[in-house]
């Protein structure tokens, strides 16, 4: 599979590197195979975004990105850097179960709890970066990333996982509609809300592994939270803000490897670099919300 990956992502490079616009990106594979990554995680993103908008998940974005730590840590001990997705996926399943289980506590409950998961399953994975073969040294790359140092192997890893984290929205999407708008109307209509949390927190967990090793786990909540929150500025219906959330990953992660391969005095960071673009393009549509309101103030 990864090598059938990889000879179709050759292919499509060279099919653009006439493009403009993407000739800098499609002008090496060390740049197009970070590229293809960040545009499959601008898509899977830009669609799991907008259910966290919508149900106001931010702050279990938030535990996730932290909580799946020790099993990126624990999957680059144990078996190097190929080895992150599968030992993260793991951590992935205990906190999809913890995060759904401390969510329907209710009461107030769940943010306290959602906070403990956050705390206790971060602690452990700082723990281990500095048990685990002294890994302290590569404590920063873990966290933050090595988008240009991407393999096949994580290019993979990554269309795997985003696609599985797409399937379950898919399958799940009217409902996960349905409980953000009235939680207690889809109990009473007959939808089985255990199923829905435990999608939507097992897409959030997807997304946060397959982005990992790329921008790193904690810029991953850019991908998580900014394109819904972009989109729900400017759309007035959930139909469009799934495209205009991805098309804000996508270009923001297209913008941020355009930037960091400029040539200049020291080295641009193209995880901060995307980072910073994503949350660039949330106050250009903040801007346009502007000035909507002032015309409408205005003309009106």
């Amino acid at each position: 599979m990864t090598a059938s990956l990889a000879d179709l992502v050759e292919s499509l490079r060279q099919a653009l590197e006439t493009v403009p616009g993407l000739q800098d990106v499609a002008s090496a594979p060390y740049l197009f195979r970070p590229f293809v990554v960040l545009v499959v995680l601008g898509l899977a993103g830009g669609v799991v975004s907008v259910v966290v908008n919508l149900r106001r998940l931010e702050f279990n974005a938030e535990a996730t990105v932290h909580s799946i730590f020790p099993g990126i840590v624990a999957g680059a001990a144990l078996g190097g850097i190929d080895h992150i997705v599968p030992g993260a996926s793991v951590a992935g399943v205990l906190v999809v179960l913890a995060l759904t289980w401390v969510g329907r506590t209710g009461a107030g409950a769940d943010e306290a709890g959602t906070a403990v998961v956050l705390t206790s399953f971060f602690s452990v994975g700082i723990v281990l970066s500095l048990r685990a073969s002294d890994m302290s040294g590569q404590l920063e790359a873990l966290m933050f990333g090595r988008l240009l140092e991407v393999t096949d192997e994580h290019l993979a890893q990554t269309c795997l996982v985003c696609a599985l984290a797409l399937l379950v929205l898919v399958l799940t999407w009217r409902h996960q509609v349905f409980v953000a708008f009235d939680r207690v109307g889809s109990r009473a209509a007959g939808t089985r809300t255990l199923g829905v949390d435990l999608a939507v927190n097992g897409a959030l967990a997807a997304v946060t592994i397959a982005g990992s090793m790329a921008v790193g786990t904690l810029l991953v909540i850019g991908y998580l939270v900014v394109p819904g929150a972009a989109a729900r500025l400017l759309c007035r219906s959930v139909r469009t803000m799934v495209p205009v959330a991805i098309g804000v990953g996508v270009l923001g992660g297209w913008l941020g490897l355009q930037i960091a391969t400029v040539d200049s005095p020291r080295p641009i960071s193209p995880q901060a670099s995307v980072a910073l673009c994503v949350v660039g393009l949330f106050l250009v549509c903040l801007a346009v919300r502007g000035l909507r309101w002032v015309r409408v103030r205005v003309v009106g």
